[in-house]
C-alpha cells in the first residue's frame, strides 16, 4: 500500500516505495501447504480451481506471491545503510537468533547445537543462550563478522546458511535498544524542592543515571545487578540521565517541584564498542525477552534469597526502541 499518515516509510530512501505487510498461513502438514501452493500457481496462469476452492480467488488477488518460509522472512527488516552509520566495521556485530521453539528438550539442544556450528562457521560465536518455556521463546545472541552483515545487505542468502536453517524463526542483526537523542542538563542544582520520602512507586528502565548530578543527588535509586556503570565514564551516562531527569522533575521548564518520591533506577543500557560514539545501548550479550524476563522478577519476586528490589513499584518506563524489530510483523 502507500505510505499514509499512520504508516510511514521507515527510510528517507527506500529502495521499494510501497510499505508491504505479510500473512502467515499455518498448514496442518506439508500435504496442505503444497496443495496449497499448486492451487496459488493454477490461479496464476488462469487454470480452474477445482470444485469447492473458487474463493480463494477473491484471496490470491490480494497477494503478490505465496511461498513457504524462508530467508527474507527470517531476516527482520531494517535500513542497512542506517545500520552500518557510525559501527565500527572491522570487529565482530552483535545478532539475536530467536530459533521456533520446540517442546521437546531434545528436540531444542539439536537445533540449539546446529544453528551455534552454523554461528561458528561463518567466523562468529556464541555467547548466550535462554530458554523461556512459559512463552515458547529460544533464543541466542552471537556476534559474527562484518562479511556475514554486508552479505544479508546485498540479498546474498545463499552463501549465509544462517538465514537459510529451518530451526531460525528469526535473525535480527541486532537486538541493541537505540534511545533517542535527548536535550543536555544544563541545571545545577535541584532548587528548593525538599528531598524524596518514602518508597518508590516508578521504575525507569534505561541507561546509568549520573546519580551525583545536582537535579538528581538523593533523588534517584540506582539498581545495578549487572554493574553496567562500571564500562561507563561520568560524560557517557546521557540517556539514563535525560530519562531519570524527566521522571524527577517532568518539563524542567515548568519549574514544578520535583516527585515527592525517589525514582528507582534498573540500568538496562550501556556504552557499546561497536559504535564509533560509544552510544548507549542493550548489552552485547543480552538477550532482549531474558533480560525483559528477569528485570522483572527481580523487581516483584526477588532472586534467589535477595528480597524483591522493587515489590511496590506501580509505574515501569521503558522508553528504549529497537530499530531492527519494528511492528511491521508478528511480535516475539
Amino acid at each position: 500500500m502507500e505510505p499514509t499518515d499512520e504508516y510511514q516509510l521507515i527510510s528517507k530512501k527506500p529502495r521499494n516505495p510501497f510499505i508491504r505487510s505479510c500473512l502467515h498461513a499455518v498448514c496442518l502438514n506439508e500435504t496442505a501447504l503444497k496443495n496449497l501452493l499448486s492451487l496459488w500457481r493454477k490461479w496464476k496462469q488462469n487454470q480452474s480451481l477445482g470444485h469447492g476452492y473458487s474463493p480463494l480467488r477473491e484471496l490470491f488477488a490480494h497477494l503478490k506471491d505465496v511461498r513457504p518460509w524462508g530467508p527474507q522472512d527470517r531476516l527482520k527488516m531494517l535500513d542497512w545503510d542506517e545500520h552500518f552509520a557510525g559501527r565500527i566495521t572491522d570487529q565482530p556485530h552483535a545478532i539475536e537468533i530467536e530459533l521456533w521453539y520446540r517442546h521437546s528438550p531434545q528436540k531444542r539442544l539439536a537445533s540449539q547445537r546446529e544453528v551455534t556450528a552454523l554461528v561458528e562457521q561463518a567466523g562468529g560465536q556464541v555467547h548466550t543462550s535462554a530458554v523461556i518455556e512459559q512463552i515458547g521463546y529460544h533464543g541466542l545472541k552471537c556476534t559474527v563478522p562484518t562479511d556475514v552483515l554486508l552479505d544479508l545487505a546485498r540479498g546474498n542468502f545463499g552463501s549465509v546458511h544462517l538465514v537459510r536453517s529451518a530451526n531460525v524463526m528469526y535473525l535480527r542483526v541486532t537486538g541493541q535498544g537505540l534511545p533517542i537523542a535527548g536535550p543536555p542538563i544544563d541545571a545545577v542544582s535541584g532548587g528548593d524542592s525538599p528531598l524524596p520520602a518514602s518508597e518508590p512507586v516508578v521504575c525507569l528502565l534505561d541507561g546509568v543515571p549520573a546519580a551525583n548530578h545536582p537535579l538528581l543527588q538523593g533523588r534517584v535509586i540506582v539498581h545495578d545487578p549487572d554493574d553496567l556503570l562500571s564500562n561507563a565514564t561520568v560524560d557517557e551516562l546521557k540517556h539514563g540521565t535525560w530519562m531519570a531527569s524527566a521522571a524527577v522533575w517532568g518539563d524542567l521548564g515548568s519549574n514544578e517541584p520535583a516527585a515527592r518520591r525517589p525514582v528507582l533506577v534498573r540500568p538496562i543500557l550501556t556504552p557499546s564498542d561497536e559504535t564509533a560514539d560509544r552510544s548507549e545501548e542493550l548489552p552485547a550479550t543480552e538477550l532482549v525477552p531474558d533480560l525483559m524476563w528477569r528485570v522483572f522478577r527481580e523487581l516483584f519476586e526477588g532472586k534467589g534469597t535477595e528480597a524483591p528490589a522493587g515489590s511496590q513499584i506501580a509505574v515501569v518506563n521503558l522508553s528504549v526502541g529497537d530499530p531492527a524489530s519494528p511492528f511491521d510483523s508478528i511480535l516475539s
